[in-house]
């Protein structure tokens, strides 16, 4: 980095030795008083300082329960339609402050994380904020989870159905994907009409869809007929968040509905993980990381690590 051939004459172990960019040889100091240790210096620097002190450094939390991160972020009171579709998913590193995620300007969302990585109490959170902040006739909510890891996240009447297998999903998003054709623009609709979405009306739909590893890898992709309506998803108001395993990832980012939500630069989290997987969302790979942490990516606000709100499950029967 600075010069190969007088980089050959510092001295081995010797430590504090080395050159300036100069190309000058130097010896570092070493912070410690004569006959005391390291310990000694600091105690008696920071006795004698009479300025301020330097600020704490702050650090996320190891587990942020919902109710906390609710009282940073909304009252819990319902707001109308068009208000409110900037759901709050946990608090950023930077500066400690809530992470929310406009499924208005960007509909969907997918995380990938290893098990007990987070992923379902992301949806629960999820599902959490949207029966609190939305009526029923303002938003509907579609559970898909072959481990049954979201039951009782939604007792309300927001749930519109809770697919468990391949069976009882596809009938449920064929549903869903027929609705979806009745919202789309006739010839008829006007320019003004398109800016506005006001040709239709009815909730927002929320397909929720957890480990969807085990929902794609069947003998047909029950969520396939959402696949036209991904890109049409904002004019239509359709919204798929789905979680799926980091293992295998990167092979699984050219299945179908995953590539098409790529294609769409769908905002994303990493969460814990074998780097060795790859980059599966902008130049972020997968690594070790505490339950609930992850990078979130969007093509906004590049790419943040946060802190995702935690929902206790409920007790199963």
């Amino acid at each position: 980095m600075v010069n190969r051939k007088t980089a050959a004459n510092v001295p081995e172990s010797s430590p504090g030795r080395g050159l300036t960019p100069d190309g000058l040889h130097l010896l570092t100091a070493l912070p410690q008083q004569a006959g005391h240790g390291h310990a000694a210096l600091v105690n008696g620097i920071a006795t004698a300082w009479t300025g301020p002190p330097a600020p704490p450094v702050r650090m996320l939390p190891a587990a942020l329960p919902y109710a906390t991160m609710l009282a940073n972020t909304e009252t819990g009171d319902r707001v109308p339609l068009g208000n409110g579709l900037a759901l709050p998913l946990g608090i950023a590193e930077a500066d400690l402050r809530p992470v929310l995620v406009d499924f208005a300007s960007e509909p969907h969302l997918v995380a990938f994380g290893d098990s007990e990585s987070g992923k379902s109490s992301l949806l629960r959170s999820i599902a959490e904020s949207i029966t609190r902040r939305f009526a029923p006739d303002h938003a509907r909510i579609v559970i898909v989870d072959y481990r049954r890891s979201l039951l009782g996240a939604v007792s309300t009447d927001h749930l519109i159905g809770y697919g468990t297998s391949a069976e009882t999903t596809a009938p449920l998003i064929e549903s869903v994907g027929a609705y979806m054709n009745n919202r789309r623009p006739g010839p008829d609709v006007t320019p003004e009409q398109l800016r506005a979405r006001s040709w239709w009306t009815g909730p927002e739909c929320f397909v929720l869809v957890d480990d969807y590893d085990l929902v794609a890898t069947g003998p047909a992709n029950p969520l396939l007929p959402l696949l036209d309506h991904l890109s049409q998803a904002r004019d239509v108001g359709l919204h798929l968040i789905l979680t799926r395993r980091a293992g295998g990832a990167s092979r699984a980012l050219y299945e179908p509905i995953l590539q098409r939500l790529r294609e769409l630069g769908t905002p994303g989290i990493v969460m814990s993980g074998d780097r060795d997987e790859g980059v599966l969302l902008g130049n972020v790979r997968p690594g070790p990381q505490p339950p609930g942490r992850g990078w979130l990516v969007t093509r906004r606000n590049g790419t943040r690590l946060i802190q995702l709100a935690h929902v206790t499950a409920t007790p199963s029967i």
